[in-house]
């Protein structure tokens, strides 16, 4: 359960992470529209909930860290060093052989899948101006698909 909330609050980090970048991308694209004279003003409505959902996110993210690292220091069998994060069982040596496998993994595809997303710019040549979200949000899919992978290939080891 503990690595499913991991993933999901990273995920959902990179995501407000990215609405809240494209709130300010979108008043420049604006400001570019109008330097070009394709459009004569426009109006700026800046969205809190972005913001909110990343301060919650980060906040949880962060208590979640400490307690899981209070819980690694108390047991004595645990793997100080082998602390990563809050996905796996320090305790359990098959669980950080696992992770590394799962990083391995998502290691991988995550260079096929950059690659994928980084060349896919090319099929839009203006896209500062006219299509703003593409780079932004294909950037920021690039973690999220590491994060997914990592935990499908996790969870698949740990059944085998």
């Amino acid at each position: 359960m503990r690595m499913y909330v991991a993933v999901f609050l990273r995920i959902m980090l990179f995501i407000s992470t990215s609405l809240l970048v494209y709130d300010f991308l979108v008043i420049e694209q604006n400001f570019i529209k109008m330097e070009r004279g394709f459009t004569s003003g426009f109006e700026v409505y800046i969205s809190p909930w972005p913001g909110y959902i990343f301060v919650g996110s980060a906040l949880f993210f962060l208590i979640a860290n400490l307690l899981q690292y209070l819980s690694v220091r108390r047991d004595k069998k645990s793997d100080i060093k082998a602390f990563m994060s809050f996905e796996y069982d320090v305790s359990d040596e098959r669980a950080v052989a696992n992770t590394r496998k799962a990083v391995s993994i998502a290691f991988a595809l995550l260079l096929v899948y950059s690659l994928l997303m980084i060349g896919s710019y090319m099929s839009i040549p203006n896209y500062f101006v006219d299509h703003i979200w593409f780079p932004l949000f294909t950037t920021a899919s690039i973690p999220i698909f590491g994060l997914l992978v990592y935990l499908i290939a996790y969870k698949v080891l740990q059944y085998k």
